[in-house]
């Protein structure tokens, strides 16, 4: 009898496709933008400084330290895997000592005051999985901020691309063609080659910006497994774990749910450091922007608190598997509702050091009772 069934789970497990680390390809997209096969990185610590030189790479020739900027988008929500991709986001400018002079979230964009800021800067445009009508009100102000800056020079960070309606498809592509001046990033090949069918712009393959902040530190574990699974509707469906919960010390939780205030601490907070710094009375956009790196930061930290109390994670969320992987989390992954987190790891070949893929809660169980030790009852 498998750990699986005796924790009451049905499914079968292919110990031939499933907790069978891999070697990591390190992969230079060719002109036509293709990932071809090369040598492999099997270190761990390798691989996190490969992506993040590609993430240098990648955008070296789009960023220029002179130039005052925008960075737009703050995702002031409590997805923490968006906050997690902010703060990789800020830690790449903070290495090259640059500052965005206007910052701000959907909603609170305010036109005139971003061009008395950038003047005619360039616009960059926060990372994630909204690229498309799943989260239509995210990406309408994509498309509103492109419509307003016609001509101006517009950064999309590293972006998975997903659409249900070709008639929206078709929306965005002429929004793009009427801007003129776009540069789309992607961190998938499938939404590579869509973005390259579809798209008059400039289209680059670049790896998820949250891979910039580099290695995390672990908590100290007090469960053994944690089942990190999505409630919202990226989710494939409906996980039977209640067989796991009841014979493993174990828990089930999505990201937290933010309490009345949250945003409070991160604002004295960020009020103490423009204080310190003598940063107080020099204006409203910087005083915002130390106000969401803080915020960011603090979501980040509820992230890694949840990922870290357990020794291992089965996680459907995409950040819960770059977090773990930051982390060096033995964990394993299923996939969301329509690929991305598949195919983020294709692209990158992110299984490695403790890193395993499944298809179900009980291949996941399975995977690592027989890879991880986990112990079940």
């Amino acid at each position: 009898m498998t750990p699986a069934s005796r924790l009451g789970i049905s499914g079968q497990v292919s110990p031939a496709k499933y907790g069978e680390r891999i070697e990591v390809a390190h992969m230079t997209p060719s002109d036509d933008g293709n990932l071809p096969q090369a040598p492999a990185i099997s270190s761990h610590d390798e691989l996190l400084k490969d992506l993040a030189g590609r993430i240098d790479s990648t955008l070296s020739d789009l960023v220029d330290s002179s130039i005052p900027f925008a960075l737009l988008d703050f995702p002031n929500h409590d997805n923490i895997g968006d906050s997690a991709i902010y703060a990789g986001t800020v830690s790449y400018f903070d290495a090259r000592r640059m500052t965005p002079s206007y910052v701000c979230s959907v909603g609170f964009y305010d036109h005139d005051e971003l061009n008395r800021a950038i003047q005619t800067g360039p616009i960059f445009m926060q990372g994630g999985g909204n690229f498309g009508d799943l989260w239509p009100w995210i990406h309408s102000f994509r498309e509103q901020v492109l419509s307003r800056n016609r001509g101006r020079k517009i950064v999309q960070l590293p972006q998975t691309i997903y659409f249900s309606s070709e008639a929206a498809l078709d929306d965005t592509a002429r929004v793009i063609e009427r801007h003129g001046a776009f540069t789309l990033l992607v961190r998938d090949q499938r939404s590579f080659e869509l973005a390259r069918e579809k798209f008059a712009c400039e289209v680059r393959l670049c790896p998820d910006m949250a891979l910039y902040m580099g290695k995390l530190a672990r908590p100290v574990p007090q469960l053994d497994l944690l089942l990190h699974l999505r409630e919202d509707k990226e989710a494939t469906g409906i996980h039977h774990v209640n067989s796991v919960l009841a014979r493993a010390n174990s828990r089930r939780a999505d990201w937290p749910r933010e309490f009345k205030g949250f945003g409070r601490i991160a604002q004295l907070r960020s009020l103490a450091l423009a204080a310190r710094k003598g940063e107080i009375f020099r204006g409203a956009n910087l005083r915002r922007e130390r106000y969401y790196r803080a915020l960011s930061q603090q979501r980040l930290a509820r992230g890694i608190k949840l990922l870290g109390s357990a020794k291992m994670v089965i996680t459907d969320r995409l950040h819960g598997h770059i977090l773990a992987f930051l982390m060096g989390l033995p964990h394993c992954v299923l996939d969301n509702s329509y690929g991305k987190t598949s195919s983020f790891m294709a692209a990158w070949n992110t299984k490695v050091a403790h890193t395993y893929t499944a298809d179900s809660a009980a291949q996941a169980v399975e995977v690592l009772c027989e890879h991880e030790g986990l112990k079940v009852s």
